[in-house]
């Protein structure tokens, strides 16, 4: 380290000015502050800043009810009788109401009283109702309200993956 600190001491820097063709690219530096003017600067960068608030009024959507998209579906379906998922969920005014009306589909579906066409891998899916015109539907779903508890007899499953009965 000695020699580099030794060898190093023998250079010099360059003590010229800039080179014209640089000395034009420099901007004008014009300061038109007085004494008051830094002050208040230096008062507004000093001054406590203010206190941010997380509001947390986007997290928490409103509920939509299953029930009532298959109510409204129902309703659409029996009026017009064909129509495709797009349609049915055009006025949705948010996802959340988009994906009741899909789950209010899915439960009819598991009740027999519309069927699904869907020509191409992912593309238009069209529903067709295939309950009576007058068929009362009761929609009994698990996304509304609380969950239902199991019936006895059945099994649980635990997270280690083991099975127990719920007898025990």
């Amino acid at each position: 380290m000695e020699r580099r600190i030794e060898a190093e001491a023998l250079r010099f820097p360059r003590a010229v000015g800039l080179d014209d063709r640089f000395a034009t690219l420099l901007p004008e530096v014009l300061i038109g502050l007085g004494l008051e003017e830094f002050a208040g600067l230096a008062a507004r960068a000093l001054e406590p800043k203010p206190v941010p608030e997380l509001s947390l009024a986007h997290i928490h959507a409103p509920a939509v009810s299953v029930r009532e998209q298959a109510h409204l579906v129902v309703e659409r379906l029996r009026v017009h009788g064909t129509l495709t998922f797009r349609k049915l969920a055009a006025d949705a005014p948010d996802t959340m109401t988009r994906v009741a009306r899909f789950l209010a589909l899915l439960e009819l579906f598991r009740e027999g009283v519309l069927a699904f066409d869907q020509v191409t891998p992912l593309g238009e899916l069209t529903v067709r109702w295939t309950g009576g015109e007058d068929e009362e539907i009761e929609i009994n779903d698990e996304f509304d309200g609380t969950p239902l508890s199991p019936d006895p007899g059945t099994a649980l499953h635990d997270t280690t993956g083991e099975t127990e009965s719920s007898d025990a």
